[in-house]
């Protein structure tokens, strides 16, 4: 897309976005305190093995950048 198309599309969205924001901001019962968070917070899960999707699509981008690095995989 050319940059006159794009500047477009972001004014489309941004413009809305403000709207809604100005339309909302007195309706908050209270800003959320970062300084205070509760101890029930999950932990995330880290996984350190592969799924097999990624395998695949990491196979194709290396078959797209360089086909003969492809070959001896």
């Amino acid at each position: 897309m050319d940059r006159a198309k794009l500047g477009m599309i972001m004014k489309a969205c941004i413009i809305p976005h403000n709207m809604i924001i100005e339309d909302e901001q007195n309706s908050y019962d209270h800003a959320f305190d970062y300084d205070h968070v509760e101890d029930s917070i999950p932990h995330p899960i880290v996984r350190h093995d592969h799924h097999p999707c990624y395998a695949l699509y990491l196979r194709r981008v290396v078959q797209i950048y360089d086909p003969d690095l492809h070959a001896h995989l």
